[in-house]
């Protein structure tokens, strides 16, 4: 029997099962998609989950300087019910870093920019929607890292699966496997970096292929 850990950067599984809407994204869905990796005789040990809180800061929108509360947002408020949601789930254990708002930045979307280099459009056409708060993640990297090599040193596990996008984890993926353990990298159908897949075992997704177009 198999003992197997689920690591999770939050931020990329979201983005992946909302981008090919494979399931509603809640705690007990993400638990169900685990369990689809696991082998008859598998033993579930954990589910290790990463992620922010939601921003709770107050500003200023770009264009109009209205003030925008984002701990009142749909996003927050989104936010919000995920983590709530697994917290309720059996065999999670959730990790949270900090949000922070750099410098009180706004970005302008990828398609205004195209359309203001090809004089499509003016800056006195730009409304707040078109720029989102400059939002990074603290802290969850080194969590991630922390949390496999306890589970490495102290032989909590058999199988380590990782669903992540991040070639910056590679060190600590080493010093599992130097230690004993499968590791499996789950890249939710998106591409893989090669310095990260030479330091898996295997590369399995329970994505499943999107259907060609007729």
């Amino acid at each position: 029997m198999r003992k197997v850990v689920f690591v999770i950067d939050g931020w990329f599984m979201r983005k992946q099962i909302q981008r090919y809407k494979t399931f509603y994204y809640s705690g007990p869905e993400i638990r169900k998609y685990c369990i689809r990796h696991l082998r008859a005789d598998d033993y579930l040990y954990r589910i290790f989950y990463y992620d922010t809180e939601p921003l709770d800061k107050k500003g200023h929108y770009p264009i109009s300087k209205k003030t925008v509360d984002f701990g009142t947002t749909r996003v927050a408020m989104e936010q919000t019910k995920l983590l709530n949601s697994i917290k309720k789930t059996p065999n999670f254990a959730l990790r949270l870093g900090e949000t922070i708002w750099r410098n009180n930045q706004w970005i302008l979307s990828q398609d205004k920019v195209g359309q203001l280099l090809k004089k499509e459009i003016t800056i006195d056409q730009l409304t707040d929607d078109d720029f989102k708060p400059l939002i990074q993640q603290k802290a969850v990297d080194i969590k991630i890292g922390l949390d496999i090599a306890c589970i490495a040193i102290e032989r909590l596990s058999d199988l380590l699966i990782i669903i992540t996008g991040d070639a910056d984890i590679v060190p600590v993926l080493k010093f599992a496997r130097r230690n004993g353990m499968q590791v499996c990298l789950d890249p939710l159908r998106n591409p893989v970096r090669a310095e990260l897949s030479e330091h898996v075992d295997f590369i399995e997704t329970k994505i499943p292929a999107p259907k060609a177009k007729s």
